[in-house]
């Protein structure tokens, strides 16, 4: 039995928005459980919707750093492709994890561990000192004379006392090495970090609107639940919606919608689409 081709039914003008941002984080990272497994090829997935007569505009809306080569070879590679394309300049934005509403929760776990491990070694760490202490004490009620006349343990192995000191001695470093690691940990975290800005919310929903009488349906790819509003009032207004999505990244909000929403993942066009 042969495998079905998937196609859009498209019996009308259609919109196209690709939110390139949220595609790119579909694949980025291989060692995210949610990693697409493919990459998405711009100038193949321009092809494959260009095979549609019924669409007619396809918006490619991604961020751009003057300051890295490939960004701005991307950035020409676009615009060469054929899209109608809207960049703008990356920020950014210095955020402090400690007070940043989103982590600050597990921060303040992150560092009550921290905490109780610093805390944990310090007392184990003491208990080893007084084991030393201890076994001194026993050491020295084991000390005597060797047949030579020369100062010796009696009742014990003298290379056996000595391994036992260096294990100790050993352990007590390694707590005291990794009670400054986690306080340099605990100082890094309160440290700004930047976290790169360049979302297109407001321009995609400017164009949708300045365009609402040149379209009955509209083709979003990015599951971003962040659109699930515009999506509910474009059905309102009598619009198709139609969101195509990675496995994994799919906003919850698109969950509660009843009709007008059609949601297509993004494994459907790998064929098409994958580089």
């Amino acid at each position: 039995m042969e495998t079905e081709i998937f196609k859009f039914k498209l019996k009308d003008k259609t919109f196209v928005i690709v939110d390139w941002a949220n595609v790119y984080g579909w694949f980025s990272d291989p060692n995210s459980k949610t990693y697409l497994g493919w990459e998405v090829d711009p100038k193949k997935l321009f092809t494959y919707l260009k095979s549609y007569p019924n669409i007619t505009d396809i918006n490619f809306y991604f961020g751009v750093e003057s300051n890295k080569p490939k960004s701005v070879t991307f950035k020409e590679e676009i615009e060469n492709i054929g899209y109608s394309h809207k960049s703008k300049e990356v920020k950014w934005v210095p955020a402090v994890l400690e007070t940043t509403a989103h982590f600050k929760v597990l921060v303040r776990r992150l560092f009550d561990v921290l905490d109780n491990v610093k805390n944990t070694n310090s007392a184990v760490s003491n208990r080893l000192y007084d084991l030393v202490k201890r076994l001194e004490k026993v050491l020295e009620s084991g000390r005597g004379t060797s047949a030579a006349g020369e100062p010796a343990y009696t009742f014990f192995d003298e290379e056996q006392v000595k391994a036992i000191y260096e294990l100790i001695e050993g352990l007590d470093s390694d707590l005291r090495k990794l009670n400054i690691d986690i306080t340099e940990l605990q100082a890094s975290l309160k440290e700004p970090v930047q976290r790169r800005k360049c979302d297109f919310d407001v321009e995609i929903s400017r164009d949708i609107y300045n365009n609402l009488e040149n379209f009955e349906i509209i083709i979003i790819f990015s599951g971003d639940g962040d659109y699930a509003t515009l999506a509910e009032d474009l059905i309102l207004k009598g619009k198709k919606v139609i969101v195509v999505f990675a496995p994994g990244h799919k906003g919850k909000e698109y969950e509660d919608f009843k009709i007008g929403l059609f949601l297509c993942s993004a494994k459907k066009l790998k064929q098409f689409i994958a580089k």
